[in-house]
């Protein structure tokens, strides 16, 4: 049986599509509407609110918490003020990508450390002989982003502290209506956006505070579809689709570094030590074998000989997550990781893993590549990540411009 998230009740209540699926044993809406055009249209016009309950939260703090922080991530924890989130790598000893997460810095021996999957272990491992105390607080946070162009413009309707100022990738602990949150200027949409930390018990009430709040500026519930719509523009990977988690991967094959996943820049080599340092090291002197890329499906050729109503099209309009073979004729050079229609780019978008070979082959001269997708064979080409990137995701401006479909 799933379990129910906190907001549970009031996304039932809201979800007329029915439609839903399983995150880390939670039931989550795939999209409230019978189309996912509303609310990606919010995410990227007005304004979205998401259940993002089953993320795994650790309380790290003590005097040694600024040292296992370092010991666990690549990132380098002394350059992270307070007030300030890090999205970062966890990797193992053999630089393979454990999972990717956010250290939040609460002061100079408190931070949050979330994670996708259950790292309870491996931070206590780590942690023998640290003066450090670590509690996990998964069952009783809870986590509303609220992205979109008039997010913060409904959050200053109910926060107690005027977010305008507030930076990119950082936070403030505030309240709203009453309730303790913290507010971090972070997201998964690659728009403006932020997600509001609390209690769960205070998860619904905050839920009805923000809808209510948002009501005359076109808030709207959103799910998996949209989220998904979105991050693929917006080129962020996703766990347990773009990249298998190590201790997840059934072979060694299918273990990544973030050097190979477009997350060599979270990796800071100027600090002296860290777990997977010296395996990654080795491998950015040695070259990746594999990198992560941005990959087009021709429309033409998919419109010319499938019909733009054909049910496979309508497949592809859905946004997937399966691996298919990438190939440059008959020699296979990778695998698409997941992919989408992007209403933004009005073209046929994926994230692919491709041999390193061919990874910057973006020009007219580059080898003509194809996509065997359910036994069809698409001709492709290889684009710059990301697709999609708005100036207002992390300028202060407050008049964003509506985006316009064909």
């Amino acid at each position: 049986m799933l379990k129910p998230t906190p907001v549970y009740p009031r996304v039932a209540a809201l979800c007329k599509s029915r439609k839903w699926q399983s995150w880390e044993g939670y039931i989550m809406a795939d999209t409230y509407n019978f189309s996912v055009m509303p609310e990606y249209l919010a995410i990227r016009n007005t304004a979205a609110l998401f259940d993002f309950f089953p993320l795994y939260v650790y309380l790290i703090r003590g005097a040694d918490a600024a040292l296992l922080l370092d010991r666990l991530i690549t990132r380098n924890i002394n350059k992270c003020k307070i007030g300030q989130v890090m999205y970062t790598a966890l990797c193992d000893a053999e630089g393979k990508l454990l999972d990717d997460g956010t250290v939040y810095r609460f002061d100079e021996t408190t931070f949050q450390l979330t994670t996708n999957t259950p790292t309870l272990d491996w931070v206590q491992a780590n942690a023998i002989g640290l003066q450090v105390e670590i509690q996990d607080k998964t069952l009783t946070t809870n986590t509303l982003p609220l992205q979109g162009p008039k997010s913060r413009t409904i959050l200053n309707q109910v926060a107690a502290t005027n977010l305008d100022g507030l930076k990119y990738f950082n936070f403030v602990e505030t309240k709203i209506r009453d309730i303790p949150v913290v507010i971090s200027r972070t997201g998964y949409t690659g728009d403006l956006g932020y997600e509001v930390w609390s209690e769960a018990k205070d998860a619904i009430a905050l839920w009805d505070i923000l809808m209510e709040a948002g009501s005359l500026e076109g808030i709207q519930p959103a799910g998996f579809y949209a989220l998904d719509l979105a991050r693929i523009e917006a080129g962020l990977i996703w766990y347990e689709y773009d990249y298998i988690p190590s201790r997840q991967a059934q072979t060694d094959a299918e273990k990544v570094s973030p050097l190979e996943v477009s997350l060599a820049w979270t990796v800071d080599f100027s600090k002296a030590s860290f777990i997977g340092r010296e395996a990654l090291l080795k491998e950015k002197e040695q070259g990746v074998q594999r990198q992560l890329v941005g990959l087009e499906l021709d429309r033409q050729f998919l419109h010319q000989n499938y019909g733009e109503q054909s049910l496979f099209l309508q497949d592809l309009r859905t946004p997937w997550r399966t691996k298919f073979p990438l190939r440059v004729g008959e020699q296979t050079i990778g695998q698409v990781t997941s992919g989408c229609w992007s209403p933004a780019g009005q073209n046929y978008i994926a994230i692919a893993c491709v041999s390193s070979n061919y990874a910057q082959a973006t020009t007219s001269l580059a080898p003509k590549m194809t996509v065997e997708i359910h036994g069809q064979t698409i001709p492709a080409s290889i684009k710059s990540l990301p697709f999609y990137d708005p100036d207002h995701k992390r300028s202060t401006v407050t008049s964003v411009p509506t985006l316009a479909l064909a």
